[in-house]
């Protein structure tokens, strides 16, 4: 068996790995980069393997992109990296344990060749919906993949949102400086936020599901009890348009709250109210001629 362990200047970053059985496997990273693209070859030799912990805490990174020649991810090889966006890698790769665990920002994850909507629903599972068996599932970007990514998420929905909080208390967390209702709006947010991301990305979201989520972020709008939906796109989502539309042909947007929505607005967001009062005066009548003013 030949073994042996290299390294690799690759613009100003240095990649190790070893070689087995004429197949490399890359095993760490030095240097500082945001974006990284492994080579398909090296010593003509294919890159089949993203070792154990290879790139485990780099912080640096925020996209990735493997060759085809990839087949296998080991455990936590893009564990704790914090701003990782994106991965691409389009080969048939298999998954270890946790590879993606604490990635808190990815938003798109190209596992295979699987539609835009399944990468961005991929996403989700590593840093919001607790399903990391669905990024290993061998069905993923498949409609009973898509099936099973809605099952998630609607038990997700019908969870106490109560539930998290007293886990933690339970186990004598009660220390954490977390109060109760501030749990249970963080719940509420992630919940609203799942439900635009899947009604944004609606590949294979069958009727019945599409109406559970429409009415939870319904429930959740400016006006009601709680305002997590309204609080998601003006927090999370306030720089992306389409969820803005989407939520106002959900009916999230009436002639009772829509006054209310503008006024939360700040100077920022000119574009979001500039939104809203085309929508006002195109489906209430209503026009405010001091309205341009504030934005």
């Amino acid at each position: 068996m030949q073994f042996k362990e290299q390294k690799l200047q690759l613009q100003d970053i240095i990649l190790q790995y070893s070689v087995q059985n004429n197949n490399v496997t890359i095993t760490g990273m030095e240097g500082f980069h945001a974006a990284l693209a492994v080579p398909e070859a090296i010593e003509n030799l294919p890159v089949t393997v993203i070792g154990k912990k290879a790139f485990l805490g780099k912080s640096c990174l925020e996209r990735v992109t493997l060759p085809k020649t990839v087949m296998r991810l080991e455990d936590y090889a893009f564990a704790q990296c914090g701003r990782l966006k994106e991965v691409e890698a389009p080969g048939e790769v298999s998954l270890g344990t946790g590879v993606f665990k604490g990635c808190k920002s990815m938003e798109r994850l190209a596992l295979g060749e699987i539609s835009p909507d399944a990468q961005i629903l991929m996403a989700a599972l590593c840093c919001h919906l607790k399903a990391d068996y669905l990024l290993s599932d061998p069905e993923r970007g498949s409609e009973r993949w898509f099936e099973r990514w809605d099952q998630c998420l609607l038990s997700f929905l019908m969870e106490d949102d109560e539930e998290n909080y007293h886990d933690l208390v339970f186990c004598g967390e009660e220390d954490i400086g977390i109060r109760m209702q501030d749990q249970i709006l963080e719940e509420k947010k992630l919940k609203a936020y799942l439900c635009f991301l899947r009604l944004a990305h609606p590949t294979f979201l069958k009727e019945d599901g599409r109406r559970t989520l429409t009415d939870y972020l319904l429930h959740h709008t400016k006006g009601c009890a709680s305002e997590e939906a309204w609080q998601v796109l003006t927090e999370q989502l306030k720089e992306q348009m389409q969820y803005f539309k989407l939520f106002a042909d959900l009916g999230g947007v009436t002639k009772d709250n829509l006054d209310g929505m503008i006024s939360d607005l700040d100077e920022t967001q000119t574009e979001a109210k500039a939104f809203l009062i085309r929508f006002r005066e195109e489906h209430f009548g209503e026009y405010d001629i001091f309205a341009d003013f504030t934005l």
